[in-house]
């Protein structure tokens, strides 16, 4: 999450001049059986109309593996999906954080299969000094590297990290504050790395 999954298939779509048809679960899923399949027909009618880039997120919601399906309706949701695929003359993405729980049928059907994992140390710090370019120009070149190093010491960073961080920043009107930048983002990493120290839901003594 937060990696710049759907911030790539919208790169792709602006170099290549085309609209960007973005479908989620929640515009697909019916509580109708049947009715998904069918609005999955409906997303790539759409797509094909418009001469557009679908993408669809949260793709395991469709492209789960049906040897683990225990509802005849997810089966044919894959198998609708599938069709349509095949019958698709246009560039369809996929985006999911679940890659493990797609279905071996649906992922040969895909030509290019990425992976977008959290930032490599030259690229945190070219996305710190795009978002904190003027407070980070008037430190001195010893300033900078120190505090290049304070950010990379932060693991598993990720585009979406940045964000949170740069609009909590603009909220508090500390946009310029270097040191609050690195310990929200701190904390933030630190947040999503918490484990839950018990169970949750109800439990019982018998």
């Amino acid at each position: 999450p937060g990696t710049g999954k759907s911030a790539y298939a919208k790169y792709l779509a602006e170099n290549l001049d085309k609209p960007l048809i973005e479908k989620r679960a929640s515009d697909i899923i019916d509580c109708y059986v049947g009715g998904t399949e069918k609005n999955i027909a409906r997303m790539f009618a759409e797509a094909n109309s418009e001469q557009g880039i679908l993408l669809l997120d949260e793709a395991d919601s469709f492209l789960r593996d049906r040897n683990t399906s225990r509802h005849s309706w997810e089966t044919t949701q894959v198998n609708e999906l599938l069709v349509q695929m095949e019958n698709y003359n246009g560039i369809f993405i996929c985006s999911t954080n679940l890659m493990n729980n797609l279905d071996t049928a649906a992922l040969r059907r895909f030509d290019f299969k990425l992976e977008f994992t959290y930032l490599k140390d030259e690229q945190a710090w070219q996305l710190f000094i795009g978002l904190m370019g003027d407070a980070i120009n008037s430190l001195s070149a010893r300033k900078k590297e120190a505090l290049k190093q304070q950010l990379i010491a932060i693991p598993q960073m990720t585009p979406g990290d940045f964000a949170v961080v740069s609009r909590k920043l603009a909220v508090l009107d500390e946009q310029a504050n270097i040191n609050l930048f690195i310990e929200n983002l701190q904390d933030e990493i630190n947040f999503k790395q918490e484990k839950p120290t018990r169970s949750i839901g109800f439990s019982a003594e018998f």
